[in-house]
């Protein structure tokens, strides 16, 4: 898959049940998809897979993903510092 069109996919993926979580996620993908690593990509893809409650509270600093990679995602993402 080619870099635009898995920015895109990742976009489509980013449309969650919240409006919330959208703007969340789609701002960071937008403001960081470019700096961002193969790996880390593969990491967000990852969280992606999250229900929206489990990434909401991870996101809060309420609960925290068990996967280390998705942890450090979760670290660029978050707003709580």
């Amino acid at each position: 898959m080619s870099d635009r069109l898995k920015k895109g996919y990742l976009q489509w993926r980013c449309r969650r049940g919240t409006k919330e979580l959208d703007v969340v996620l789609t701002n960071f993908l937008d403001s960081n998809y470019d700096s961002l690593t193969d790996a880390q990509i593969q990491d967000f893809d990852e969280l992606l897979d999250a229900q929206d409650t489990t990434l909401w509270y991870w996101l809060i600093g309420k609960d925290a993903p068990e996967a280390q990679n998705v942890k450090s995602i979760i670290k660029l993402i978050s707003f709580k510092k």
